[in-house]
């Protein structure tokens, strides 16, 4: 890896801003088999790239929480793009620095600041505006719901990486990540009647674009800069994710900015800001 993460950051934010669109090309698929495909592919592709270390240890029980709560973010997030609006969902799927907050002040006994609590109000403000006002579908609240309980687990994914990162090489870590968040997406399949085994030879490329872009590119920075970078921080590096997508959902599929993506999306980005700006002081 680079050592400039300056120069990183844009990379990852391209990298995962690809998702929702990819998502939106394939409709019909169950969103638990797009996951699971993304997942496995991505888990095998690093494993591949880190075969000199396969037999350095044996992972650890963080890790396997670390994946199910990934497997269960992408199902979520995948699911809510498929329901609502890219550009909605984009918006609340980026909302883990709230969450990463939360944590720290509960659970690491960060101290309460109020600009950060203020960011906090105006997040939850913008999130619930969205949540409740979706402009896109009937299922379009559903859909942002999803997307908003995918930031939850996102931000448990984060909150954890940072700690596995301190004794871990990143592809040493996000090899068995992914592999616990396939075999999580794939117990869920069986409980939810789900085959997904049973994909098209049109899919399958979608699947390797998706493992190997947002997945092997993306998301390995992002558990990179986790070593170096405080995890709300790293948390709000994909903050832009929403613009790119809601640019590429408008010349590509057609669907429109509207005044509240722009107003509640708006309100919710600012105070995610505070919340990065303020959060580490």
């Amino acid at each position: 890896m680079l050592n400039n993460k300056f120069f990183l950051l844009p990379i990852a934010l391209l990298a995962v801003s690809s998702s929702a669109l990819i998502v939106r090309l394939l409709p019909e698929t169950n969103a638990i088999t797009i996951a699971f495909w993304r997942m496995l592919l991505a888990s095998i592709m690093v494993f591949v790239i880190s075969y000199k270390t396969l037999l350095v240890f044996v992972p650890t029980k963080e890790m396997l929480f670390a994946g199910i709560f990934l497997g269960i973010h992408f199902a979520l997030f995948f699911r809510g793009v498929q329901l609502t609006s890219i550009a909605e969902a984009s918006l609340l799927g980026t909302t883990a620095p709230i969450f990463t907050g939360i944590y720290g002040f509960i659970f690491q006994k960060n101290p309460l600041i109020p600009k950060v609590v203020f960011g906090l109000f105006l997040a939850f403000v913008g999130a619930g505006a969205l949540v409740s006002q979706s402009s896109f579908s009937e299922t379009g609240t559903l859909g942002n719901i999803l997307a908003l309980l995918s930031s939850i687990a996102i931000s448990y994914v984060l909150v954890a990486g940072k700690e596995i990162r301190k004794s871990f090489d990143v592809f040493e870590y996000t090899r068995w990540l992914f592999f616990f968040a396939a075999a999580t997406l794939f117990v869920i399949s069986l409980f939810t009647n789900v085959s997904v085994f049973t994909i098209s030879t049109t899919e399958f490329p979608w699947f390797v674009f998706l493992a190997l872009v947002p997945t092997v590119i993306g998301h390995n920075i992002f558990y990179y800069l986790l070593k170096a970078l405080n995890t709300t921080t790293v948390a709000a590096v994909p903050l832009g994710e929403p613009v790119i997508s809601s640019v590429g959902a408008l010349v590509f599929f057609g669907e429109p900015i509207t005044a509240a993506i722009v107003f509640g999306g708006g309100i919710t980005l600012f105070g995610v800001f505070l919340v990065v700006r303020f959060g580490d002081e």
